[in-house]
């Protein structure tokens, strides 16, 4: 039985997970391919537009091979530097349809459009007696503040990455260096901030880990009647719908609770229930 309740914007979220991950690994990936690629043409002096005619968009890039294979070998950090905004921003706007959840089926207004990726997991842990890993936090406003500072700080670290390396935990700060193979050490003015294979990978696991933890935190935050609501309204607006007859319709309701909201572990009897309140 699965520990998470795989509700729509939950499944959204895993769904452009793995699209970015395998958008970002593929791109990696070719780039370098294409850099064995032009090794064929080494010492030629025309330019790709001559050599390969038939690509799209081929004269933007118009280059000899040699400068090309240049441009190529180092697409990883260019890569990294796009990649791992994208991810953090995927993860922000999850966390997002989390406190919308909440606040839709509780009395609590947690300022969900507005609060900051910085917040937002604080927010939902006050929902919950179920609190994040510490050191996954950690890890996750550390590359947070290394986003920062490449958007910010023209690549430099900052005073504020630098203490936050300095005050992380000796777990979090063991288990980034497992993730992405260095230990977390800036200083201020002096240190670039780059992002490259090994970022990359490490904000893809952090994340996922997070948007795990804050589905096992919904789970308490939200109370089973509105999980019902959005079980309900999964099955009717998001999945094949409802169908008409009443004993085909709840045989379709408790098949669909099994499947994507076992982790709540529905009652047969809690499952008629909702399936009679739901009016749409």
């Amino acid at each position: 039985m699965s520990k998470y309740v795989y509700f729509p914007e939950f499944r959204d979220h895993d769904a452009t997970r793995e699209e970015v991950n395998s958008a970002i690994m593929g791109l990696l990936a070719g780039s370098q391919m294409a850099v064995h690629l032009l090794k064929l043409t080494e010492g030629s002096d025309h330019l790709l537009a001559e050599v390969f005619p038939q690509i799209p968009h081929i004269k933007r890039f118009n280059l000899t091979t040699s400068a090309a294979s240049s441009i190529l070998r180092a697409a990883e950090s260019h890569l990294g530097a796009m990649a791992v905004p994208y991810i953090l921003g995927a993860h922000e706007d999850y966390m997002k349809a989390c406190l919308r959840l909440v606040e839709r089926h509780t009395a609590v207004n947690l300022g969900a459009s507005n609060v900051r990726s910085a917040n937002q997991h604080g927010k939902l842990e006050d929902m919950s007696a179920l609190k994040f890993s510490a050191d996954n936090l950690d890890q996750f406003h550390l590359v947070r503040k290394m986003r920062n500072c490449t958007i910010h700080a023209g690549g430099l670290s900052d005073r504020t990455l630098e203490n936050h390396c300095t005050n992380m935990s000796p777990r979090a700060r063991a288990g980034w260096k497992r993730l992405a193979g260095y230990e977390p050490s800036f200083s201020a003015g002096h240190d670039e901030v780059k992002f490259g294979h090994r970022e990359t990978v490490a904000a893809l696991a952090i994340t996922k880990n997070l948007a795990r933890q804050a589905n096992e935190i919904l789970q308490s935050a939200i109370p089973r009647p509105a999980w019902g609501e959005i079980l309900m309204r999964d099955l009717d607006e998001v999945g094949p719908g409802l169908p008409k007859d009443p004993s085909e319709r709840l045989r379709k309701v408790r098949g669909y609770a099994r499947f994507h909201y076992s982790a709540l572990k529905l009652t047969d009897q809690e499952v008629a229930t909702f399936n009679s309140a739901y009016h749409k």
